[in-house]
């Protein structure tokens, strides 16, 4: 009966997150268009965060397009660069935010800003057919994860692609249930009002969340850009970044309104969950009688599992790459599900209670775009 009770439970969280996802994809999504480009490259300010990686700065910084001449690295360490001016963070500046919050609430404080738009990146951030921003007080622009060591880390990250097309549906939404940092342009104004002062694990997510809990909502979109990053090197380092994805979110979602924060609260227990999933289908087959309405469970464990090939066949649509890469991804997608989870139960049991940085490799070992055609 217990046994019965957990994996129901499990089910049932599952389809909840699925059904939503379902929505907002089929539904929200469907017939919405890309917001057209209102602000030049002219109007914005470049801010790259890294704590003392030059190299891996310098190959982002260069491939700043010219149009962007207002360029700024705010780093932990002193460094030289070309092409950007490098602000380091005083070890006595004092703030509650922590890490890399703590890098852009300094910089939001000492780095004079006279454009529209500060676009932030992360380290890794290459700019790609950048050309300018739309009119919006949040712009999140895409990610493209390239693999840098580890295969299955990166398999991982084209699975999350696949689920994270959702996001095109998040400025129809009254707060959108997540932001990534490595590609966010904000409103400068907006910025100084909500400031990056606050302790958190998840910088970016907070910063919109806290922006809708002052405000009652944020003017939020999405950019066509995507923007190249690296994946995670290894699987530790992703189980890592997932933990703190998903305590991060977790702990924030006090910020939002009840109904967002009751399907926060779902979401994030169903994927935590999820490295049980691929398992699901098993249990009646191999442990026959145990469950409860075996007949309704087994159709609902096989509508479950299907979804995980779903979201691998749209991370290889969204990379458009190679046919091979979409093959090996949902071939591997009962594994590539696994690890790609197992990050955020681990959040769950034992929530981390310190940033951990993901640390990125050198550039020269990251697949291009050509490389990973070719499969090397």
């Amino acid at each position: 009966m217990v046994l019965s009770i957990i994996l129901w439970s499990i089910a049932l969280l599952s389809v909840c997150s699925i059904a939503y996802w379902t929505y907002l994809v089929l539904f929200v999504v469907r017939g919405s268009e890309y917001p057209e480009i209102e602000h030049d490259p002219s109007e914005v300010q470049v801010r790259i965060l890294t704590v003392d990686s030059p190299q891996i700065i310098q190959k982002s910084v260069s491939a700043i397009p010219d149009t962007v001449t207002d360029r700024h690295v705010i780093a932990e360490e002193p460094m030289d660069i070309q092409g950007a001016t490098v602000h380091v963070v005083p070890d006595s500046f004092d703030s509650e935010a922590i890490r890399k919050g703590r890098a852009l609430e300094w910089a939001r404080q000492n780095v004079p800003c006279g454009k529209e738009f500060v676009l932030y990146l992360d380290e890794d951030s290459l700019m790609s057919d950048f050309e300018g921003v739309p009119d919006a007080d949040v712009v999140q622009f895409r990610e493209r994860p390239r693999r840098s060591r580890s295969w299955l880390s990166y398999l991982a990250e084209v699975f999350r692609m696949g689920f994270q097309i959702e996001q095109r549906a998040f400025p129809s939404l009254s707060v959108p249930l997540y932001a990534w940092g490595g590609g966010i342009a904000i409103r400068s104004d907006l910025e100084n009002r909500v400031t990056w002062d606050h302790h958190t694990m998840i910088e970016d997510t907070a910063f919109v969340w806290n922006a809708v809990a002052m405000d009652g909502a944020v003017d939020f979109d999405m950019a066509r850009t995507k923007f190249d990053t690296q994946a995670p090197p290894t699987i530790r380092a992703m189980v890592s970044q997932r933990s703190r994805w998903l305590a991060g979110s977790q702990s924030e979602s006090d910020l939002l309104p009840l109904p967002y924060h009751l399907l926060t609260t779902v979401r994030n227990l169903a994927w935590a969950l999820s490295p049980a999933v691929p398992f699901l289908t098993l249990v009646p087959l191999l442990v026959p009688g145990t469950i409860l309405f075996e007949t309704a469970f087994q159709v609902l464990s096989v509508l479950v599992f299907s979804f995980v090939v779903v979201w691998s066949i749209a991370g290889a649509a969204y990379y458009d790459r190679s046919v091979l890469l979409g093959l090996v991804v949902v071939v591997l997608s009962p594994l590539v599900s696994l690890l790609h989870s197992f990050g955020a139960f681990v959040g769950l049991v034992a929530p981390p209670n310190d940033f951990s940085v993901t640390r990125k490799i050198s550039p020269e070992h990251v697949d291009t775009p050509e490389r990973e055609v070719e499969g090397d």
